[in-house]
C-alpha cells in the first residue's frame, strides 16, 4: 500500500483557470478515446485495444494539448473501463455474474476530469511544476506546487489533480 496525500494548495485565478482549461481537455479526450472503442465495438463486435487506440487519437487536437503523459493515463484509464466490462459480459455470458452490465459512459459535456502524471518530476528538492505539452507551454505559464514535506525525497508514483468545483 501507498501512502496518499491530499493536498489543496493555494493558486492564483490564472493557474485555477490553466487547471480547469487541461481538465476540461482531459475530459474531451476521456469521450474521444470512449467514442473510439465504443464505435468499433458495435461496428466489428471486438474491442479496440489500448495501442490501436492510441494510433488514432496520438494526432488529436485533445491528445495534443496534454502531456503525452498524462494523456496515456486518460487512455489507459478508458481502456481498463472497458477490460472491466467485457470481463463483467465474460462472466454474465458463464452465468457467474447476474446483475446488469452496462457499457463504460461518456463523461458529462461540461465536467471535468481528473489529471494524472505518471512520471513526476521534482525541482529543487520540494517543488513540482505540473507538466504541459508543448504546444500549450508556449501560450500559458507554468504552475509550480510545494509538495507536503512528508514526501520530499521519496519515490512519488502518482499524482492526481481532481477538480474541485
Amino acid at each position: 500500500m501507498y501512502l496518499t496525500i491530499k493536498q489543496v494548495p493555494k493558486l492564483s485565478k490564472d493557474e485555477l483557470l490553466i487547471l480547469r482549461q487541461l481538465s476540461h481537455t482531459a475530459k474531451n479526450l476521456y469521450n474521444e478515446a470512449l467514442y473510439n472503442i465504443r464505435q468499433y465495438f458495435f461496428k466489428n463486435k471486438k474491442y479496440l485495444n489500448y495501442y490501436e487506440n492510441y494510433k488514432v487519437l496520438k494526432s488529436s487536437d485533445n491528445y495534443k494539448l496534454l502531456n503525452s503523459n498524462m494523456s496515456e493515463q486518460i487512455l489507459k484509464e478508458v481502456d481498463g473501463s472497458f477490460k472491466s466490462f467485457f470481463s463483467l459480459l465474460k462472466l454474465k455470458n458463464n452465468g457467474k455474474y447476474s446483475e446488469l452490465v452496462k457499457i463504460p459512459h461518456y463523461l458529462d459535456k461540461d465536467a471535468y476530469s481528473t489529471l494524472v502524471i505518471g512520471f513526476v518530476r521534482i525541482v529543487d528538492t520540494n517543488k513540482l511544476v505540473i507538466p504541459y505539452s508543448n504546444a500549450y507551454k508556449k501560450n500559458h505559464s507554468s504552475i509550480t506546487v510545494t509538495i507536503p514535506p512528508q514526501l520530499v525525497n521519496s519515490h512519488i508514483k502518482e499524482i492526481r489533480i481532481i477538480p474541485k468545483l
